[in-house]
This record gives structure tokens, C-alpha cells and sequence, in this order.
């Protein structure tokens, strides 16, 4: 189960909801995840907030997990990261260069050692883009290209292996492709090559 505040004002839109500050996003999210969070591994959930209230709710029917995985999203330092460190499974940052990942995960670690948690507990991943080429990344991402640049591999083959191996290097348990429509097959079958020669 992913969860974030939310950030693309047009999808609120899109379904008549408030897009309120992002104050107040962070504020519902760290509400919300608490809710969600014993609803999904508690028989009954009472919660009082400013935001969200419950009542002996039930989550019914259950997960056929046992423990559903709940991950957050984003790379905000201040909240962001500390509610990560209060209820995530995992937590996943996108688009930034292994150095900043490293980072955030440090920041991630201080906040878990603030709240008395042991920072093993939460899965680390970073999403990156994949373009081959200049054009690939423009055609992807058009204005957020220059934004999104330091999180999305590309070059030669090994370059690409490279920087995966320096996500992994800084922490990430897992490196997720973030592919955006329409997809470049052939892209993805040069990136499965290329990481198959390192297996």
C-alpha cells in the first residue's frame, strides 16, 4: 500500500476535492497513515484526529497478507521522512542522484533513532526514469526534464550498471523503473540486457 500527501493539483480537480497546503497535506497523511496502518493490522481501530476519526472500525474483508506492507512516498526532510519513520514498511524518493538518496536515507535513520525504531525495518527504493538518450528524456518528461535529470539513468550500458550499483552502494533495497507512456520497448529490453550481464 502506497501513500503520499499528494502534489498534482489537477488530479484533486479532476475529482472535485480540495487542494488544500501543503501543511495541511502533511497533516491529513500523518492522520491518515495511522488510521490506515491499524486498520490494516488491527482488529478494531479507534483514532481521534483533526482530520479523520474512527470508531471501532473493522477492516472487513481482511488482506490475505498478513501484514500488508504500507510504503510512503517523498523526500521532505522535515515530515516527510519522520512520519516515514513513525509508520512506513518502506519508504521510496523519486528521481534523485544516489548521493541525495543517500542523504535522505541518512535523515530517514536519525528520525527512526528520534522515535526509538530500528531503521532495518523500513524497505529503502528509489524510482528512476530510463532514457537512452537526450531525446528520450525530453520526449519523457518534456519541462521536468531538467528536474527530473539527476534521477534517471541513461548513457552507455555500463553507466547505466554503474549507477544502479551506486543506488545500491547508498542503500536502496530495490531500484524501480518510473516508465512513463508511451513506453519504449526496446529501451527496456537494452536496460534487461544490461542488467542481466551483472547478475
Amino acid at each position: 500500500m502506497g501513500i503520499g500527501a499528494g502534489w498534482a493539483e489537477v488530479e484533486y480537480q479532476a475529482y472535485g476535492i480540495d487542494f488544500p497546503s501543503i501543511g495541511t497535506r502533511m497533516d491529513q497523511l500523518e492522520e491518515g497513515i495511522a488510521v490506515l496502518r491499524g486498520l490494516l493490522h488491527d482488529e478494531e481501530t479507534t483514532f481521534d484526529g483533526k482530520w479523520f476519526t474512527t470508531r471501532a472500525a473493522r477492516n472487513e474483508p481482511r488482506p490475505l497478507q498478513a501484514k500488508l506492507p504500507i510504503w510512503v512516498g517523498g523526500g521532505g526532510e522535515k515530515r516527510t521522512l519522520r512520519i516515514a519513520a513513525r509508520f512506513a514498511d518502506g519508504w521510496n524518493v523519486p528521481f534523485v542522484d544516489p548521493a541525495t538518496f543517500a542523504a535522505k536515507r541518512e535523515v530517514l535513520h536519525r528520525h527512526c533513532d528520534d522515535v526509538g525504531r530500528d531503521p532495518a525495518e523500513i524497505r529503502c527504493a528509489v524510482n528512476v526514469g530510463l532514457a537512452w538518450s537526450e531525446e528520450s528524456l525530453h520526449q519523457q518528461f518534456g519541462l521536468l526534464a531538467p528536474r527530473v535529470r539527476p534521477g534517471v539513468l541513461g548513457g552507455s550500458v555500463q553507466e547505466v550498471v554503474d549507477r544502479v550499483g551506486e543506488y545500491v552502494a547508498a542503500g536502496a533495497g530495490q531500484v524501480n523503473l518510473a516508465l512513463r507512456a508511451p513506453f519504449d520497448v526496446d529501451a527496456l529490453e537494452q536496460f534487461s540486457a544490461a542488467m542481466a550481464l551483472t547478475a
